[in-house]
Order: C-alpha cells, then sequence, then structure tokens
C-alpha cells in the first residue's frame, strides 16, 4: 500500500484552509459594511461632494484668443464625429456651380442640387451666411392651391425677368429686356423619400424661424424668414434625401437634409433661381449637414461673375486636393452667428495701409463678442459692404486713382466714373491704373483682389462703379465680388480658412465625372436642364 500524506504536509494543508477561509470571512464583512453604508446614505437626505475646478483662462488679448479658438476646434470636431460618414470608402463629392450675371442678370452663384425621390435637379442660389436650404413649392391641396401662389405653372416652367438696362439704377431713360428662365416646382407628394416636420417634434422646435404655436401633432411645422435684402419666404419645413456624385462616379443618397418647402416667396432675385442652398453654420443647414459627413469640410470655386452661360466650376464635400497648392493661404476660421468669418489685421491701397481704428476689427476673444466688429463672407451678396470707419479710407484712396474721370449717376453706388473698363485696370490712354487693393488677416493670409474686383465693369455701357457700399451697421461683408476667381475652403474640423487664386475653370475631379453623373441624371428624370438658352 501507499504511503499516506507525512505529518508536515496534513499540516500544511490545514494552515492553507484556515487562511483561505479568513480572507474570505474578511472580505464578506467589508462588502457587508459597505452595503451597510450605502443603505444609510440612501435612506438619510445626506450627499457628497467632489471639488471642481474651472478652466483655466489667460489674461492676456491674444491668449485669450488663442483658448477660446482652441474650444471653439474642440467642439466642432466633437459635433462633427457624432455623425456616421456616408460611405466608408467615400471622401469627398462635388455639385456643379455657375454665375448667374449672364444667366438670369443677377449677381450670386447657382449650385444644381438633385433633390428628392425620383431625382429632380434644382439650381439653388449658394448663399454661405443663410441657415434656412429652401425650394419654390407646390403643395396639393383640394382644390389644386395652396397660399401665396393661386396658380402654379406644371413641374417647370419660363419665368420672364424684366431687367432695366441702366443695372438696376431705375431712372426714366433706362430700356427694358426680358429674360427666360427655367422654374422647376419641387412637389413634396411626388416623392417618396420627403418627411414633413409636425409642431409636436422636438425637431421642429430646434429648426430656425419656426412659427408653430402649440405643439400640435397634425400641424406642420412652418416658418416664416426675413433675409438682410428684406427677401420673404415661408413655407413648411421637412427631411429630404439628395443625390450625389461621390468621388469613385457613383450616385449616391445623401440623407437628414432640412428642406424648407417654400410656398411664399417675394423680394430679392426670388424668380431667377428655384430656392436658396445654405451652407451657414447651422445644425440645419445643407453645408453642416453634408460636411459632417465627409470630414467636416466644404470647398467652392467661384467664377468670374461675368463668365459665360456654359461656364461651370463646382461645390465640393470632403477633401479637396485642389485647395492645397502653392499660394494657398490660411487664417483662423470665425464663426460669427450663422456665417464665417476672418480676423483682419488691416487692409492695402497702392500698397499703402490704410488708416482705420483697430477697434472696427476686433471681435473680441469668442470671435463673436462684438457682433459689429470683424468681416464676414457671403457669396449671396455681390458687393462688398463696408462700415463707414472702413468704407470711408477705402472709397477715397481708391477715388484718387480714378477723381479724373468724369463722374457718372447710378443707383445704389457713391463712385461711378465714365470709363470702358480694360481688361487688366491699366489704360494708358485714359491715364487710368487701378491700384492694388488687399485685405490682411491673420496668420499673414492675404485676400488680393483683382482690378475687376475692385471695380465694378460696364455697370451700364461705357460705366465702371467701385465695388464697395456702405452699411450702417456692421460686420462689414466681402461680396461675391471680391471672392471671384479664388477657391475658398472651410474646415470645420481644423477651424481654419483656406483660399487662393484660381480661374476655376480647370477642375479634373469635376470633368472626369462630370458625364457620368449627367447620364445617370438623364436617365432618371425628363425635367428640363436648369438655366437653358432663352
Amino acid at each position: 500500500m501507499p504511503a499516506g500524506p507525512g505529518p508536515l504536509v496534513v499540516v500544511l494543508l490545514l494552515s492553507l484552509l484556515l487562511l483561505v477561509a479568513g480572507i474570505h470571512g474578511r472580505l464578506q464583512h467589508e462588502e457587508e459594511e459597505e452595503e451597510e453604508e450605502v443603505q444609510d446614505q440612501e435612506g438619510g437626505s445626506s450627499s457628497f461632494t467632489l471639488p471642481v475646478w474651472a478652466p483655466h483662462v489667460p489674461e492676456s488679448g491674444e491668449e485669450r484668443r488663442e483658448h477660446f479658438r482652441a474650444l471653439m476646434a474642440k467642439d466642432m470636431r466633437r459635433m462633427m464625429r457624432q455623425v456616421p460618414e456616408l460611405m466608408s470608402k467615400t471622401d469627398m463629392f462635388e455639385l456643379p456651380m455657375r454665375s448667374a450675371l449672364n444667366i438670369a442678370q443677377v449677381g450670386m452663384y447657382v449650385v444644381v442640387v438633385r433633390i428628392g425621390t425620383p431625382a429632380l435637379p434644382y439650381s439653388l442660389a449658394l448663399e454661405t451666411a443663410n441657415e434656412v436650404t429652401w425650394i419654390n413649392c407646390r403643395l396639393r391641396r383640394r382644390k389644386g392651391k395652396h397660399p401665396g401662389r393661386p396658380h402654379v405653372p406644371p413641374a417647370a416652367t419660363t419665368m420672364s425677368i424684366q431687367v432695366d438696362d441702366d443695372g438696376g439704377g431705375g431712372g426714366s431713360g433706362g430700356k427694358s429686356k426680358v429674360t427666360k428662365v427655367i422654374m422647376n416646382w419641387y412637389r413634396p407628394a411626388k416623392s417618396s423619400s420627403w418627411r414633413r416636420f409636425r409642431c409636436s417634434q422636438r425637431a421642429c422646435m430646434d429648426l430656425p424661424y419656426n412659427t408653430c404655436e402649440s405643439p400640435d401633432q397634425n400641424t406642420s411645422c412652418t416658418y416664416y424668414q426675413v433675409m438682410k435684402d428684406s427677401t420673404i419666404t415661408s413655407g413648411i419645413y421637412g427631411q429630404e434625401k439628395a443625390t450625389v456624385a461621390v468621388s469613385d462616379g457613383t450616385m449616391k443618397k445623401l440623407p437628414g437634409l432640412v428642406i424648407g418647402c417654400s410656398t411664399f416667396e417675394h423680394g430679392g432675385a426670388v424668380n431667377s433661381h428655384d430656392g436658396i442652398l445654405s451652407l451657414g453654420n447651422s445644425p440645419s443647414s445643407f453645408g453642416i449637414a453634408a460636411a459632417r459627413r465627409f470630414g467636416g469640410r466644404l470647398s467652392f470655386c467661384l467664377l468670374a461673375t461675368t463668365s459665360g452661360r456654359n461656364a461651370s466650376s463646382y461645390l465640393t464635400f470632403g477633401a479637396n486636393p485642389a485647395v492645397q497648392a502653392p499660394g494657398t493661404m490660411e487664417t483662423p476660421l470665425l464663426y460669427r452667428d450663422v456665417a464665417y468669418g476672418a480676423h483682419v489685421t488691416g487692409i492695402l491701397v497702392g500698397g499703402q495701409p490704410l488708416d482705420i481704428p483697430p477697434e472696427v476689427w476686433d471681435e473680441g476673444p469668442l470671435g463673436n463678442d462684438n457682433p459689429e466688429a470683424g468681416i464676414i463672407l457671403d457669396t449671396g451678396t455681390s458687393i462688398t459692404y463696408l462700415v463707414s470707419a472702413v468704407y470711408d479710407p477705402v472709397t477715397a484712396a481708391l477715388d484718387s486713382h480714378l477723381a479724373h474721370l468724369p463722374k457718372a449717376e447710378i443707383k445704389g453706388f457713391e463712385y461711378c466714373y465714365n470709363w470702358t473698363f480694360a481688361g487688366d485696370g491699366v489704360d494708358p490712354a485714359h491715364n487710368v491704373t487701378i491700384p492694388s487693393f488687399s485685405i490682411e488677416m491673420a496668420g499673414d493670409a492675404r485676400l488680393a483682389a483683382d482690378a475687376k474686383s475692385i471695380v465694378v465693369p460696364e455697370v451700364v455701357p461705357g460705366v465702371v462703379c467701385l465695388g464697395f457700399n456702405r452699411i450702417s451697421q456692421g460686420p462689414s461683408i466681402i461680396g461675391n465680388v471680391l471672392m471671384q476667381e479664388h477657391i475658398w475652403e472651410i474646415d470645420h474640423m481644423s477651424t481654419v480658412l483656406r483660399f487662393r487664386k484660381d480661374k476655376c475653370i480647370n477642375h479634373q475631379q469635376l470633368n472626369r465625372h462630370h458625364k457620368k453623373a449627367s447620364s445617370s441624371s438623364s436617365s432618371s428624370s425628363s425635367s428640363p436642364p436648369p438655366y437653358p438658352a432663352a
């Protein structure tokens, strides 16, 4: 028989068992005490506190500015990452864009966007300082009518726009001409992807300009917007999808877009386009909704405002290689309510800095503490508008180079001259040389304007005007005339504004996929193309 365990082994085993039992008993006792303590706290009115310290804010002005810029950048990155990408292998998409000056006689840029299911094309005016995307809309009613538009033609119709030859200046001697523009009406009842918001939804209450009076689940979420140029639009909010051509040339759906189905429009140039494409800094804007799915970046290249009706550039969401090229300027991006701005450090005319009070440019540490200071970008505005403290020295400096020319009176402009514009702004025969003009920005960025951006050629035949107007209240506004022939990128992830000179007429990405997108578009819709020749 095998020998049993020796006495020493038995003692060791008994000791080990006693040790384990002691540890288990202690742990159990501690757990019981902990449970009793928690129960005591829950049974009474006691509480516990932990210290919280406020973040340190630097005292110096420049350090405070950088501190708050970093906070804004962190918040924007956090917001951008909360929404998944549209496609895991998709990094960008583009929309064709044109100047409407030689098409509908209005100084704006129009982007063709395919909205709804089936997707139909709509020509929408590009606005970087607007937060509502809306389309001329026809709601189905029992009698085939809806408020604000008692009679609506079929899906598309030719609108006649009367334009004065005196450049909009009125006057008794101005001749009039008629421009025909194709208008497309959006019909929610014919789109399977339309989902209207109701007043009972939280999403409705968060939308701008909503006019709901009570959270009634049977009432559509209505809105009424009055824009800075006194244009009025009203209608109902809904959610829709857009069809876009992505990087590989295929057509994909972009969901979750807030669309205003506009049943009433008045003022401005509402008859020259199908609606507004908003790029403003608001969760409801098309620009933010699309950028959040494509890396937080959007860019657009503005053709010359006088480019022909067949010339086309692009609006891009996602990484755009065309932005990163020699000569690209970078400056911190400022959020001015729904608009985008940059910190200006000075303005030079003919290479000489102008005497402008520095407080005019002081937006404050957050970039929006002083809402009337600084400057914003607005593609929906043509002329550049400056507060008096900036407008007076700018126009005085430019007028000193043109004051010898005969003056002309044109409504809407203060400085106009009888002179036929030369392509580069140099005309030795009339002793005219348009001086250089540049806006200096933080980060050593400089927006240098060409002659045709400083003066507006041929406002009427043989007359040019300075491309600046006075604004009574800030911030000042850089309009699309000064922004033309530049590519611009708004990078939310880095809170950086990038721009550089570009004719915007040779874009390989757009050219490569244009035929494929056009072929897909024509097969899914028989609607006429926007802005055909009259």
